[in-house]
Order: C-alpha cells, then structure tokens, then sequence
C-alpha cells in the first residue's frame, strides 16, 4: 500500500503542478534565506572582519531566532491551507474506504515531496547566495578576504538547516495526523460548506477605530511643531508607546469594524450598489473582510513593517553618506601646523598618486575675529566650562572664522559644488555669507542681521546677505565660518590677526584611497583635523553594513510571508467561491466580467495592507527622520528620495504577486465561461 500510497501522491503533484508551483519556490525561498543566513552566522573568516564589538554576533543570535519562528509560521500556514484545499478530496478517499492511516500516508508523502523539492532548491539557491553576499561584503568594505577559499556549502550550516527543515515537516506532519483523527467523515466532505455566519456591525466599534488611528497620525505630525510638541514635552520614548498603541489598535478596529461597516452603509446607496458587479463583489468583500480580519489585521501590520524598515534602512544609509559631504567636504583636509608638512605631503601624494595632474591643492587661511554680538547663531560661541562649572558660567569667547569669498568659491568648485544654482553672489565690503552648522529652525534666518567684527583695536560692521549649508571648511576644522569680500579679508589679514592654514585636496585619484589616507594619518600621527570624504563614507559604511545585511534578511521575511499569505487567501477564497463563478456563468457572464470580479476582489486584498502599511511608513518616517535624525541637510526633497524608491520596489514588489495571484485564481476558478 505503501508504493501505491506514493504512487498516488506523485500523481497528484504532477496533476496539480500549477497550484503547488508558488508554493514550492515560496518553501524554496524560505530555505535559501534561512540557509544563507546560517551559512553567513557561522562563517568566522567574514565575521571576524566586520565584527569588533560582538554586535554582528549578537544581531545574528537574534534574527535566527525570528528566522526560526517565521519558518514554522510560513510551513504551519501553508500545511493548514493546503490542508483546507484537500479536504472534500480526503473526505472522497474515506468514502472510498480509505483509512486514515492511509489519507495520513498520502498526505505526508505529498508533503516530504514538496518540501525535499523545496530544500534541494532551497540548499542549491542558498550555497550561490551566501557566496554573492560574501564576495558582495569583501568588495563594498574593501576587506581583502579570498573568497575562493569560502566554500558554498559549510557542513554545520547544512546539517543545522536539515534538523530544522526535517524537524519542522515532522511538526507539520503531526498537525496533519491530529487534524484528521479528530474530523468526522461528515465534516471532511463538508468543510468547505460551511454556512455563513450573520455577522453583526456596530457603529461604535467602527467610529473608535477611525478616531483612533486619525489620532495616531496626527500625534505623529506633532513632532513637526519642534520644541512645541508632546514629543519634546511630554517625552520621546512616551508619546512613540502612545502612537503606536494607538496606530496598531486604530488599524485592528479600523478593519475589523470600520471597512466592513462603511461597505455596509454603501449597499443603501442603490444606484451605485446596483451597478455592474458591484452587487457581486460588495457583499463577498464585507464577508472576506469580517471572516479574515484577524489575517488582514497581520499583513497590514507585516506590510507596514516591510515599507517602514525599508524606509528607514533607505534613509539611514543615505543621510550620513550625504551629511559627510558636509561634515568632510574634501577628499583629503588637514591643519597646518609645521611649516614643512606641505612638503612632506607632496612627496607622500607622488607616492601613492603616479599621476597628480587632476589633484587640487588649496591652502586656505581662516582669520579668528571676535564680536559681541547679541543675535549670533548657537554654533558661533566658544569657550569652555571653567572647573566643572554649569553652562550659566561658562567662559564664552564669540567670534567667527573668515575666509575670503575668491578661496571659498575655489574651494566649493574643487569640490563640486559651485554650480549650485542657489549660490550666492560675492558679498560687498559692508556684506559677508554667514555659513551654518545646522538649517535655521522655525523658519527664522539670519539673512538681514547685522555683526560687528573685531580686529586688535578697529572694528566692522557686516550685513547678512545670504545663509548658506555649503560649507568648504570640514566641521572638524572650523565651526563659524564666515564668507567676506576679498578686500575686507586682505585689510583683516594685514592687522596680524590669529589665523589657522588648512590644505585640501580634492580630485577622482584622490577617492577611495585608503592606503594614501592611512600613510597621511601616520605621518600626521593620527591628527583630529585630517578628514576625507571618501574615507568617511567608507568608515561608515563598514561599521553599519553588516546591521543593513542582517536588517535585509527580516526585510526579506516579511516580503516572502505578505506575499504568500495573500497568495493563499485570495487563491482559498476564489476556490471556496467556485460554484459562485459557475453559476454568474450559466446566467450569461462573460469571461471578462467574471475575470474581473476575482481582479477586483484580490485588488481589494492586496491593496488595504498596502495602502495602510504606506500610510503607517510615511508617518513613522516622519518621525524619525525629524526625531532620531539630526537635520545637516535641511529639507531638501532630494533627501527623501531614496525613502521613495524603496517604497516602488516595495509596491513592485506586491505588483509581482499580485499578478501571479491573479493568474493562479484564473485557473483555479475553473469555470466554461460564456466568450
């Protein structure tokens, strides 16, 4: 019986190929994740590299174990769904005078089919995929690993993804064997018929949910008033706990009880209800809704985590490489403090750059001046507290740092910067461009006022003419930078006023030289004032990489469960409605017309997740962007721009599934329509 058992569950397989094939690569990508993620956690030669802190090893011990929940989750929801699907066929085999033992049998050889398929897959697609992620890391971080030497397949990672794969189908397996001792034969047949509860809608409810997540939405909005808003009053950390209780509880109501209720009032509107196939879908849709509110409350939940982490990696990467070029503007930037260390620089720049020809060298003169003026921005004081004393009596010593408007423009062109359209002209000798640290707050600008500059015993009067975040100078080296006319600096420079040099350099030889940037620092034994651009970026980008790799991986989850389970229900629901079709056939149904209620009512599906996941990531943005971020920028959109991309490649996405839903519920609706 045993072969026969077999027999039958290959035939099966072969039958139903297109209704299992989604399954099959959906159970394979879930193998490859988890291996790959395996493979990487126990690769030390990679680990050691890009791990100094055990943070990585820590991350990895815990994803493993989200990684672990989500395999059980995925492999439980798809068994008990397929389950479903095979019920009224179990129940023919019973009547047949099959014995549980042997539905069991078939049942469980189908499913070690599909899920060894699965894993060969899964393990083959896993081995290709830890080798790219690694040869991905050496080559971005620069770490100089031979990843020839890295096998595709390490033998603890596949032993560990055996025992939990062949662990997880035998909990699947068990499931199976509960579920069919303890269903009648009655009931198998009739699952799928089940009759349609009456379902209640309440007004409150429905009204609380809507006041609850319009609430969440608009406290998040809050922390656009800056130091007016409960966030900064009432405390960060407390009034987040606040929205996003009342996010997550608004969306359950605003699913459960809000949609359904608004769908409801809409059939009293009986010329739009009464119109095309609306009569059809409205009622199927408050139904699926009511029936499914605890699965749609999930995936809105894990589509709302898909776009916000998405987001939020999107941005987080972005805006510190962006801010570097304002906090290190040059490629190379030091102090002069020898008089031959410009020398001792050239010869160290032959050395590592052969062809200096495309490299400039900038020698810039910044002249100290101090002023008593009451309107200075916060970054132009300096001074230091004097024995531990509280900032009421700090020694304060106000001034600014001058650089000539010809140096500056030379600089921001050495950089790139000086076809900014929004640059401003060369400043009179009654004018100066005063250069801020961080954008003005509460749309209050410094343009217009005016500061008295002091040199030895004369002073000068200077007005705003522009504000401006184009710094030329490295945060490092000059926080109070102040552009004046190249006459006004001469008569400053003549007075023997303090001054510090500083060399810039800047040019494409110059990027991503990490030895001539190592060499640079020895010979400056590690100077504070050394900057560089690309070096920043790069520091950056090897001390979070490793947390976007393994952030990626939960990303990659929540992408493979959404999809799935939307794949699932939407395929469930059109084949529950199986006789629904056939019937709007004989009444004369076009193929057209039935093929567009099933597009409709997987739109529907698919589109409340998403719709209000989108609407979850904006605000939570929001939120951290203005709250957890500090704002280098300004509110440039050009920022938000990779915030916007993440979400197309999100929508895209779900753009995929739902289409190879759509088609898979074509074919599952099985259906003589009338052409």
């Amino acid at each position: 019986m045993d072969m026969n058992t077999f027999s039958m569950a290959v035939k099966n397989l072969k039958k139903n190929l297109s209704f299992y094939s989604l399954y099959l690569v959906s159970a394979a990508f879930v193998i490859t994740v988890f291996f790959a993620f395996t493979s990487f956690s126990v690769n030390t030669v990679m680990l050691e590299k890009i791990s100094t802190d055990g943070r990585v090893e820590t991350m990895c011990h815990t994803i493993s174990l989200f990684l672990m929940v989500f395999v059980v989750f995925y492999m439980a929801y798809s068994n008990r769904f397929f389950l479903r699907r095979r019920t009224k066929e179990l129940g023919i085999y019973a009547l047949l005078g099959y014995r549980k033992a042997d539905i069991l049998s078939l049942l469980t050889f189908e499913n070690l089919l599909i899920c060894f398929g699965a894993y060969v897959l899964g393990m083959a697609a896993g081995g290709f995929a830890h080798k790219g992620i690694v040869c991905f890391i050496n080559h971005l971080l620069h770490l100089g690993i031979d990843t020839s030497r890295i096998p595709f397949w390490n033998f603890s990672a596949v032993s560990r993804t055996t025992l939990f794969v062949s662990a997880v189908v035998l909990v699947s397996s068990l499931s199976n064997a509960r579920f069919l001792y303890k269903t009648t034969l009655m009931n198998l047949v009739r699952f799928e018929k089940s009759a349609e509860k009456k379902m209640r809608l309440r007004r409150f409810p429905a009204l609380l949910g809507f006041l609850m997540i319009t609430g969440g939405y608009i406290l998040a909005l809050d922390i656009l008033r800056g130091n007016c808003s409960l966030w900064i009053r009432a405390g960060f950390y407390q009034t987040g706990l606040l929205t996003m209780f009342l996010v997550v509880c608004g969306t359950a109501l605003f699913i459960a009880s809000f949609l359904p209720y608004m769908m409801e009032r809409s059939k009293k509107q009986k010329r739009r209800f009464y119109t095309g196939t609306n009569i059809i879908t409205t009622p199927n849709f408050i139904y699926r809704i009511r029936s499914n509110a605890r699965t749609l409350i999930m995936l809105t939940l894990l589509s709302a985590a898909v776009l916000t982490i998405s987001s939020v990696m999107a941005l987080t990467l972005y805006y510190p490489a962006a801010a570097i070029s304002r906090i290190a503007p040059s490629e190379i930037e030091f102090r002069i403090e020898k008089g031959s260390q410009i020398q001792a620089i050239e010869q160290i720049l032959k050395k590592y750059v052969p062809d200096t020809q495309d490299i400039t060298l900038t020698r810039t003169d910044l002249y100290n001046v101090t002023s008593d003026s009451e309107n200075l921005p916060a970054e132009y004081y300096l001074g230091s507290a004097q024995n531990g004393a509280d900032q009421k009596t700090i020694l304060k010593k106000v001034g600014f740092e001058c650089i000539s408007y010809s140096q500056y423009a030379e600089l921001l062109e050495a950089q790139g910067k000086q076809s900014a359209p929004d640059q401003p002209g060369a400043p009179s000798d009654d004018e100066c461009i005063l250069i801020k640290y961080l954008p003005d707050e509460d749309n209050q600008s410094e343009k217009g006022d005016q500061y008295v500059l002091r040199t030895g015993n004369r002073e000068k009067t200077v007005t705003v003419k522009a504000v401006s975040l184009d710094n030329a100078i490295s945060f490092a080296n000059s926080i109070g930078t102040l552009v004046i006319s190249d006459s006004l600096y001469s008569e400053i420079s003549q007075n023997q006023t303090p001054s510090v040099s500083i060399v810039s350099l800047n040019g494409r030889p110059l990027e991503n030289n990490e030895a001539l940037y190592q060499a640079l620092s020895d010979y400056l034994e590690g100077s504070p004032y050394l900057q560089g651009n690309s070096h920043r970026v790069n520091e950056l980008m090897h001390l979070n990489s490793s947390t976007f790799l393994l952030i990626g991986f939960l990303v990659v989850l929540f992408f493979i469960a959404v999809g799935s389970i939307l794949y699932f229900n939407n395929l469930s629901a059109v084949i529950d409605s199986r006789a629904d079709y056939e019937i709007l056939g004989k009444m004369g149904y076009r193929t057209s017309q039935i093929r567009r209620i099933i597009r409709k009512q997987t739109l529907t599906f698919f589109g409340i997740p998403f719709i209000l996941g989108l609407l979850d990531c904006i605000f939570a943005t929001i939120v951290y962007k203005i709250g957890l971020m500090q704002n280098i920028l300004g509110n440039s959109p050009s920022q938000y721009v990779p915030v916007i991309i993440a979400v197309l490649l999100t929508a895209l996405i779900y753009g995929i599934y739902y289409f190879l839903t759509v088609r898979s519920c074509y074919k599952a609706a099985k259906i003589c329509y009338n052409t």
